[in-house]
């Protein structure tokens, strides 16, 4: 969570300074930064499948393995993943966020 919040914090920080640089409109930052987290947050989820088939090929299928655990998620922290294929997908969700929020503030500031 933590990771997430300090991303968030630089992502709009960057945002911020790319709008001023660029001399760019809130709204296309906004998409930019849309895009990035989407496809980060895909580029994550393919990685993590593809370490997961590689490296523990039993555990690569959605059965349940005990009540409300399917067998992919018992592979969490044992090392199949690697730190980075996870951080990457947290870098998008801090990105989606980043995009997001300011404009629900807006709308919500509105009423």
């Amino acid at each position: 969570m933590i990771r997430i919040v300090m991303w968030i914090f630089l992502l709009a920080v960057v945002a911020m300074n790319i709008m001023r640089e660029f001399e760019l409109q809130k709204w296309l930052v906004s998409l930019i930064l849309l895009f990035t987290g989407t496809f980060l947050y895909l580029l994550s989820n393919f990685l993590i499948r593809y370490y997961i088939k590689k490296h523990a090929p039993e555990f690569a299928t959605d059965q349940e393995i005990s009540p409300n655990q399917q067998a992919w998620e018992a592979t969490a922290g044992t090392g199949v993943v690697p730190k980075w294929a996870t951080n990457i997908g947290l870098v998008g969700i801090a990105a989606l966020f980043t995009a997001i929020v300011p404009w629900l503030i807006a709308l919500l500031d509105r009423k």
